[in-house]
């Protein structure tokens, strides 16, 4: 049996590259995809370099209708 390691997520501002930067059409579909069967919003944000605005993230997938408020 493999043991693998957990995902752990942090913070870190470096990645965050896109953060507060205009959202393009890549960026709009990749948020639908990764909130997509169940993903988390902080997975998104991570996902698409904005971790340091996760509501701004939150509230562009309510606007795109891909999350519930």
């Amino acid at each position: 049996m493999i043991n693998s390691p957990k995902l752990q997520w942090h913070y870190d501002e470096d990645h965050d590259l896109k953060d507060g930067k205009p959202w393009s059409q890549d960026d709009l579909d990749d948020l639908a995809l990764a909130l997509k069967d169940g993903g988390t919003i902080e997975g998104a944000a991570y996902f698409l370099c904005r971790s340091g605005s996760k509501e701004e993230v939150r509230k562009k997938a309510v606007e795109l209708g891909v999350l519930q408020t």
